[in-house]
């Protein structure tokens, strides 16, 4: 590890130590540093010497070794065993450095989680997918991360073939994500628990489809063009005796009217988030304080 500026590792042990002393390690500061000395260019790429700088834990002989296999070319990647593909795999995510080419390679039909916000995966990396067959938990990457168009309709129609076990999917700020696209989500994930497709496309079909998902507990489908009719389409299905959390802020087209059906229909809601709804009024907020109160653990809205 090669460092420009001697004052730093005591610089940082100080800092950390502080952390420790109150109990707690500065989760925040550690980002911090692994991002300036990303930017400046003061180490080489050992993130386990870097870990154990921050944290005061050493790195163990995996980690390192870890480290080492993650600059060889991919390709050999494929006769890893699984346990240390889905380790390096987590890697690579974290660092934001995972590719297509490093993807198709570590895939397996056994991996349950992928977090793919931070990186620049195409619609190629996203055919790869098919072969995750378990996949439990499915995080793509967004805007701007990735360009809003960057994935087909096409593609994200894909997504949900053969996933029966998949449990929560993160879609957000991607404009392929159309009603064709939840209508296949919803029908090849029926155990679906949280969907988040903020800042897309969807319009009230889209609302008709995701009312038969009796397992889902968080909807996210903020700055989305829905209307009171979505909503009502929502309501109508058995998704209203599960649905906890409903976030809607900034869907302008949404009126008092919804409020009002997600108080009276949704019987188990306790959080709901309209903030940035212009439409919607005081008189929201006051049915809500008449009707669901003592219940709700999170509401916001926007005073206009």
């Amino acid at each position: 590890m090669m460092l420009s500026s001697p004052s730093f590792p005591e610089q940082l042990w100080k800092q950390n130590c502080e952390g420790q002393v109150s109990g707690k390690i500065n989760c925040s500061l550690i980002e911090f540093w692994k991002k300036e000395l990303k930017e400046r260019k003061l180490i080489r790429w050992n993130w386990s010497l870097i870990d154990c700088l921050i944290t005061m834990q050493p790195p163990t002989l995996v980690d390192l070794c870890l480290d080492v296999t993650c600059s060889i070319p991919a390709e050999y990647y494929i006769r890893l065993p699984l346990p240390l593909k889905d380790r390096l795999l987590t890697k690579f995510t974290k660092r934001g450095s995972c590719t297509d080419t490093i993807l198709s390679s570590l895939l397996h039909s056994q991996l349950t989680s992928l977090d793919l916000r931070d990186c620049q995966i195409s619609g190629k990396g996203l055919a790869c997918l098919d072969v995750a067959k378990h996949l439990q938990v499915l995080h793509l990457p967004q805007p701007p991360i990735v360009r809003d168009n960057h994935f087909s309709e096409y593609s994200l129609i894909r997504l949900g073939e053969g996933k029966t076990r998949l449990r929560i999917i993160t879609l957000n700020g991607l404009s392929g994500v159309t009603d064709r696209v939840v209508g296949s989500l919803v029908g090849g994930c029926p155990f679906l628990q949280e969907l988040h497709i903020p800042n897309t496309t969807i319009t009230n079909h889209a609302l008709t489809a995701i009312a038969t998902l009796t397992h889902l507990v968080c909807l996210n489908i903020a700055r989305t063009q829905v209307t009171d009719v979505g909503i009502q389409h929502l309501v109508g299905g058995g998704v209203r005796h599960s649905l906890q959390e409903l976030r809607v802020d900034g869907c302008a087209r949404l009126t008092d009217d919804s409020i009002e059906t997600l108080c009276l229909c949704c019987s188990r809601l306790n959080i709901l988030c309209f903030h940035h709804c212009p439409r919607v009024s005081e008189r929201s907020r006051e049915l809500l304080g008449e009707l669901m109160a003592c219940k709700m653990k999170q509401i916001t809205w926007t005073v206009y």
